[in-house]
């Protein structure tokens, strides 16, 4: 019987829960991982608000794993301070409880963009979130008007069920490219409380933390 890791999670919404759920499935039934997961999901915006909510002991010889999956929303004000705000929280996190790993997966301007970096590279941006239903039509077979018509559970669960393990290898690969092509086009990161991203579409980190985990799985190497 494989040796089982836990995982914490805290994220924005719904869809991003039943992503990572299908995730630790896809894991769980893969020949590759090296160990099955445990993901342990919370929806909640607040990192502190996450941890308060871990009933586990954690000593300082260990680190606990969580990772915080959010949307930069948009280069709006009230966007860019809740952002700015969020990362207030896992500075203290970082500086604080240090008995903790926690690790930002965010996405500019929204989750889809990780759904499409499955299907197709990243080297286009977009104005605003809404135009990512375009993009998620095209490359799933959807037919969604808004994209918040994707956020019944029946409807995205037909859209995970095209989502396999290479998918996700792609996708990482696919995310990879993004900050070189950032920089190609002149973008610059901003820095935040020691945290880098671009404000400008399009960017993520949630690459990384599935990177991680797949990478202690022995997934991808």
């Amino acid at each position: 019987m494989k040796k089982v890791n836990s995982y914490y999670f805290s994220v924005e919404g719904e869809n991003e829960k039943w992503y990572f759920e299908h995730l630790q499935n896809l894991i769980n039934n893969s020949k590759e991982a090296i160990f099955n997961v445990q993901f342990i999901i919370k929806i909640d915006k607040s990192p502190l608000s996450r941890i308060k909510a871990i009933n586990v002991p954690v000593y300082s010889s260990q680190k606990l794993p969580v990772f915080h999956v959010v949307d930069y929303e948009s280069s709006l004000t009230e966007h860019t301070e809740q952002f700015k705000e969020m990362l207030d929280e896992l500075k203290y996190i970082k500086t604080k409880r240090t008995a903790y790993n926690y690790k930002l997966g965010y996405s500019n301007f929204a989750f889809e963009l990780w759904l499409i970096l499955h299907k197709r590279a990243g080297d286009f941006s977009v104005t605003d979130r809404s135009k990512y239903v375009e993009q998620i039509n095209s490359l799933y077979g959807t037919s969604f008007a808004k994209l918040k018509d994707n956020k019944n559970k029946d409807t995205f669960d037909k859209l995970l069920k095209q989502i396999s393990l290479e998918d996700v290898k792609r996708a990482i690969c696919n995310s990879q490219k993004i900050r070189p092509y950032q920089e190609d086009i002149g973008n610059h990161m901003v820095e935040y409380k020691g945290f880098k991203y671009y404000r400008e579409n399009p960017d993520l980190t949630v690459n990384e933390c599935v990177e991680i985990i797949l990478k202690e799985c022995g997934i991808v190497k």
